[in-house]
């Protein structure tokens, strides 16, 4: 009886403390707002803003190229050429491959 009327009283008298300890790890860690939940969404802020930045950079990229090939008909007819491997009719068109197996049907 002695040992739980020493833990009763250490409780009554630290009971502030122990209130204030007891919310700061709920805050901290347990809470749906705590500190840890702050900063995994501060890490997935910082590598959206990454992409965001690489998406950007790729789209203006994109769009000088557009608009240079929007400037004259040899950019049409290189879009052609490279993308969609159209040919003249006077000419022939090899394309090469760095593949391993990009000759045969083995699949």
């Amino acid at each position: 009886m002695g040992r739980i009327n020493n833990i009763w009283y250490y409780f009554s008298r630290h009971k502030y403390l122990i209130t204030i300890v007891i919310g700061m790890v709920l805050v901290g860690v347990v809470d749906e707002n705590s500190v840890r939940s702050l900063v995994m969404l501060n890490m997935r802020l910082s590598e959206r803003k990454a992409e965001l930045q690489s998406y950007e950079d790729q789209f203006e990229r994109d769009s000088i190229r557009l608009h240079n090939f929007e400037a004259s008909l040899k950019g049409v007819e290189t879009i052609a050429r490279e993308r969609y491997k159209m040919k003249r009719a006077d000419e022939d068109v090899f394309v090469l491959s760095t593949e391993k197996n990009a000759g045969t049907d083995e699949e």
